[in-house]
């Protein structure tokens, strides 16, 4: 069979990558830039154009077409980004038409997290599964869903939004609107609400350590310390994988899908936190479930959005 390659765009809060993948799921040429300042709807189109011009030019290969992970709630059918956490001011913004004025390629769009999904579905930690759930954890939780071997969108791109399952009542006021979402207590913010929840000896030795100012408390400063063998850092991210496990013992619950895929840049800490998460999920799922839950890091690395969103370009099971 020939082989066919596609563009994979991954828009970031601060970076774009742009990739050639083949059909194989090789990266055959790959980059990244920076976003800039500028974040306008129609800045950013052109700046994605601009460099898939480029990639095409760098490359002597045939390019069936263009595939775009965008972060936020993402139509992929009507093409519309109806809010982005990275990009506030981007409103219902039509951007798949913005795009198919910049590209001169057939092009498709979808939530990042979505092609993050993908890529692992087809060569990365979820091949051979045809239900996974695929979590990023950064600066907020990203979420992936495929059910019968497709990417789950719900109505109107909806679907996902994992990081705003409600873990706490009455807890921490969310972006979102709501309060209480897991993003708050399993993400890049989380130590700095976690920490009010240590006795008070151990939340002043861990705030002497920064100042007494927790908005220093980073996941990598909390991961330091945890490994330099640090207890209170430890009880930190012990409660962060009891959070998670929450989360996820939620969505195996309601969906029955017990194959778990974690990535993002947290992830790196995963021996930190994994234990505790399986072990809030074992308690809170049917034996059955629990049985069979596999708890997997993603294993494509730092490119795995322009993988997925270049193969949804070429095969889309979308």
């Amino acid at each position: 069979m020939n082989k066919s390659y596609a563009i994979g765009v991954d828009l970031g809060a601060t970076n774009l990558r742009v990739g050639v993948v083949g059909s194989d799921g090789k990266i055959e040429a790959q980059a990244a830039v920076p976003v800039g300042s500028v974040k306008s709807a129609d800045s950013i189109a052109a700046l994605i154009g601009e460099h898939v011009w480029v990639m095409q030019e760098q490359v002597s290969l045939p390019i069936a077409g263009c595939g775009c992970g965008i972060p936020g709630i993402v139509d992929h059918e009507r093409g519309i980004v109806y809010s982005s956490p990275n990009f506030p001011q981007w409103k219902d913004v039509e951007i798949l038409k913005l795009l198919k004025k910049e590209i001169q390629i057939p092009v498709i769009i979808d939530n990042d997290a979505n092609m993050f999904a993908l890529a692992e579905l087809m060569y990365g930690a979820g091949r051979g599964h045809k239900n996974l759930i695929v979590l990023t954890l950064g600066s907020g939780i990203g979420g992936g869903i495929v059910i019968d071997g497709k990417i789950f969108h719900g109505d109107r791109g909806f679907a996902g939004e994992v990081g705003h399952i409600v873990v706490e009542p009455d807890g921490v006021p969310c972006g979102c609107g709501s309060m209480g979402c897991l993003e708050q207590y399993a993400a890049s913010r989380a130590f700095v609400h976690l920490v009010k929840r240590l006795p008070k000896k151990e939340k002043d030795s861990i705030l002497d350590r920064v100042g007494q100012d927790p908005e220093r408390l980073t996941a990598l400063f909390v991961a330091d310390i945890a490994n330099e063998g640090d207890p209170a850092a430890k009880e930190l991210w012990r409660f962060f994988g009891r959070y998670l496990g929450i989360g996820i013992a939620s969505l195996i619950n309601t969906l029955g899908i017990t194959t778990i895929i974690i990535g993002g840049g947290i992830a790196r800490s995963w021996d930190l936190f994994i234990d505790a998460t399986r072990a809030e999920i074992v308690s809170r799922t049917y034996k059955k479930n629990a049985e069979n839950l596999k708890l997997l890091k993603t294993s494509l690395g730092e490119f795995t959005g322009i993988v997925g969103a270049a193969s949804a370009a070429l095969s889309p099971p979308l």
